[in-house]
Order: structure tokens, then C-alpha cells, then sequence
């Protein structure tokens, strides 16, 4: 059995992947992606303040605080930490960049993994990677509805600096700051990054530096 422990302030979110857990529903992944065994998440106390739990099961986040993820068991120390530093709508400046069909927003994000950091997802045979691609966010509305899909063909083509995207997918010891282009429908709400199906964390946006 392999542990993936979330941590983020006093909240605790630990995901047991396991070949005996029952199948759950889930949207595909992209081609080329071996979805990761099917998560169990243990209850946590269900708030809305920062640090604990929303409704949906997501840990509250602000612009700025640090999240901890273990990958090496549930007692283990941290092998990824990351924190999104600005949620801002931003312009597409690429020649002959699409429209976004409601909203650009990009996330910024600093990421840090750990030589021993193995991600949840196997990408064209090499296991252990990780992905910020919008597939892994959902977007809500001020009034909690959720959005369709927060991807679009923006997603790569909306900035004509490339280099500040962050990489599709990655695994361990890596440093990254970039950031994810989100395509969402409505100017305020949240978004929430979710890795393997279930619980994530989520921030309110548009978000303070």
C-alpha cells in the first residue's frame, strides 16, 4: 500500500492507493497517462476557513501558504511543497492566440520536489510524475456552481513566452516556478488543483499578491 499525505496547516488529508479499493468514477486522463490506483480519503472536519476543508472535500488555501505533500509513506517527511502566489486574469499575447471561450486566468505557482518524491501518475512509462495541466483543476462560481472544464486551447497557446509555463508533467527533484493557464467562466469563484480524482485544495480568485 502507498501512502499520499496532503498537509497544509493544522488540516490532514491522507489518500490510501491500493489494487483491493473499488473502482471510482473519474474523468479519463489525457492519452499518453496510466491513471493512478483509486484513492481512499480518510474523513477530516469539513470548514471553510483556510487550512481546513470546504464542502467539496478541498483544503481551503490562500494566495501565498505553503502545501506539503508525503509520498513516501504516512509518517515520512515531505516530498513536495508548493504554493500558488497569484491568481490573475491575464491577456493572451501570442500571434494568433485563440479567445478564451470566458476568462484567461493564470495561475502562478512555486513547486519544489524532493529526490524521493514518486507522483501519482505514469506518463509514457516513466512512473512517478505529477501535472498543474488544467485536466487537474476544476473551476466554481461565486455561487458554488461548478464549471464544465477549466481547459481549453489557450492552455499553450494563450503567452508567447512559453518558458513561463510550468512543464505538462514532472517528477522528482525539481524547482519550478511558472504558470498554468485556466480558461474559466466567470470573473470571481474558485479554482481547485486535484491530482488524483478526489480532495485537492482550492483558493478564491481573483486572489491579493
Amino acid at each position: 500500500m502507498k501512502t499520499f499525505r496532503v498537509v497544509t496547516g493544522t488540516a490532514l488529508l491522507a489518500l490510501m492507493f491500493t489494487a483491493c479499493a473499488s473502482p471510482q468514477p473519474q474523468a479519463a486522463p489525457p492519452a499518453g497517462v496510466a491513471a493512478a490506483s483509486t484513492p481512499r480519503a480518510m474523513p477530516a472536519p469539513k470548514a471553510a476557513a483556510a487550512g481546513n476543508e470546504n464542502e467539496r472535500g478541498q483544503v481551503v488555501q490562500e494566495i501565498g501558504e505553503t502545501a506539503v505533500l508525503v509520498t513516501d509513506g504516512y509518517d515520512a517527511p515531505p516530498t513536495m511543497t508548493f504554493k500558488v502566489t497569484s491568481i490573475e486574469p491575464v491577456e493572451c499575447d501570442a500571434p494568433d492566440a485563440p479567445s478564451p471561450q470566458g476568462t484567461a486566468m493564470a495561475v502562478a505557482l512555486e513547486i519544489v520536489t524532493t529526490p524521493t518524491f514518486s507522483g501519482p501518475l505514469e506518463i509514457n512509462g516513466q512512473p512517478g510524475q505529477i501535472s498543474f495541466r488544467p485536466h487537474y483543476w476544476k473551476g466554481y462560481a461565486s455561487n458554488g456552481e461548478q464549471m464544465d472544464t477549466v481547459g481549453s486551447s489557450i492552455e499553450h497557446s494563450c503567452l508567447a513566452d512559453k518558458t513561463k509555463l510550468l512543464p505538462d508533467y514532472f517528477g522528482k527533484d525539481r524547482k519550478l516556478n511558472g504558470v498554468v493557464i485556466l480558461d474559466v467562466t466567470t470573473p470571481a469563484g474558485e479554482v481547485a488543483w486535484i491530482p488524483n480524482g478526489i480532495g485537492g485544495w482550492a483558493w478564491e480568485y481573483p486572489g491579493d499578491d
